[in-house]
This record gives structure tokens, sequence and C-alpha cells, in this order.
């Protein structure tokens, strides 16, 4: 590869880092704490690029190498998916690319009591926190209380569960959460198709804690409705 070439791939990778950055689109990738991480590699990326640009026109080096008119153009296309990447944003993942969140840990080192939940009716938790709570929570916070949960619907084995796409740092490491559903409003959620988004209200029964994370917890829903998919449609 000539300098030219590498020059021209490390700009245009600045450049599309910036791209995803300003558009947002980065949040498919990484999650939304890493921005200010990628926006400094995006300056730094361009920043370097034309460093090495300058260097090599004040020195010339474009007709000191015989050699670069004998390269075959063909290296060029692999700026075609860096370029790519900056200008088409991937759809979200979907639940059947990604592995359930089950771990073996230890049931020790996990159980500690949560801070309360808001005193509020049915406060808004995510599904991640709500199935951390379950397996973890030595406390109890979820005991009795209604919560507000939004996910999307899922079917296995003629059961109905709410799911949500987990990130723990970017796309590759993608898992599935899920909780399964009863309670009255299983049959309107029965009813719904697959990776329907909806926002529930419902209660977990007591006596469901696993620290291993082996199975999967109920939650007794009360009140469901459609809703559409968030932005961003990934919890972290």
């Amino acid at each position: 590869m000539t300098r030219e070439t590498e020059n021209a791939v490390l700009l245009l990778v600045g450049l599309c880092t910036a791209i995803i950055v300003v558009t947002g689109s980065y949040s498919r990738y990484v999650k939304p704490t890493l921005l200010p991480w990628l926006a400094c590699a995006a300056v730094l990326l361009i920043a370097l690029a034309l460093m090495a640009i300058g260097r090599d026109i004040r020195r010339g080096s474009a007709h000191d190498e015989g050699a670069h008119r004998h390269r075959s153009p063909i290296v060029w296309l692999l700026v075609v998916p860096i370029a790519l990447l900056g200008f088409i944003v991937p759809p979200a993942i979907m639940p059947s690319a990604v592995g359930p969140t089950v771990t073996d840990v230890s049931t020790d080192v996990l159980s500690h009591p949560f801070t309360p939940l808001p005193a509020e009716r049915a406060p808004t938790l995510s599904l991640p926190d709500v199935l951390m709570r379950v397996a973890q929570d030595s406390a109890g916070t979820l005991d009795g209380r209604l919560v507000t949960i939004t996910g999307f619907t899922l079917k296995q084995d003629g059961r109905t569960y709410l799911g949500r796409v987990v990130i723990m740092c970017c796309a590759a490491d993608a898992r599935l959460a899920q909780i399964r559903v009863g309670g009255p409003a299983v049959a309107q959620m029965a009813s719904y198709p697959e990776n329907t988004w909806v926002t529930v209200e419902g209660k977990v029964p007591t006596g469901q804690q696993d620290s291993t994370r082996r199975t999967i917890p109920l939650l007794e829903v009360y009140r469901a409705s459609q809703t559409e998919p968030p932005k961003n449609p990934y919890a972290y």
C-alpha cells in the first residue's frame, strides 16, 4: 500500500467516525458512554492524516517513489467498507442474533441490597435492571411493587416473553434479556406479533431470586399497550 493510500484510508476512517458521532448512529455499534472517546478518536485520526498528507506534500514523496506507478488501483477498494460505515446505518440487532444473558456467578459475591424504588405508583425500570434486582437484590425492593417496563414481545415454546437487547460495551457482545409474562394481560400480549414494542405495568412475584441467572423470572402483567420503537433500541 502506498503512502498516499495509507493517508487517504486514515483520513477516511477519521471522517467516518466523525460522521457516526454527529449523526448519532454510533449507538448502533457501542454504548453511549463511549461517545467522548469516539469523538476524541475522530479528531485524532483526522489530525494525524492531515499532518501525514502535509508532510508528504512538503517532501514530494509522490515523485520520489517510482514504484508507485506500478501499484494496482484495486487497493482503493479497501476504502469502500470504511466509507459505507459513515453513510449506511445498520438495522438494530435482532433477538435471534444474540445469546441469552445466562452466566455462572457466585451468590455470595453478587447478592446485596439495591437502592429502593421511587415512591411513585409504577416507577419505570429498564428490563436489565428488573432482572438484576430479581437475581441479586437481598433487600426485596421489587416485592409488592408495580413497575413499568418497555420491551418487545418474544414467543418461545407457547409462552410469551418481554425482551430487550442489551449491549455491555459494543454490538459484538450483545445479549438478550428476557422475562416471562403472565397475569391478566398475558392473552393481550400473546396476541401481538413477535417484536412488537410494548410498555407494560406489572409485578414480579417474590421467591424468584436466582443469582446464577439460569432461570427466566416471571412478570405478572396487569396492563400492556403498544408503543413506538425507541430511537435507541438497546439497553445498557
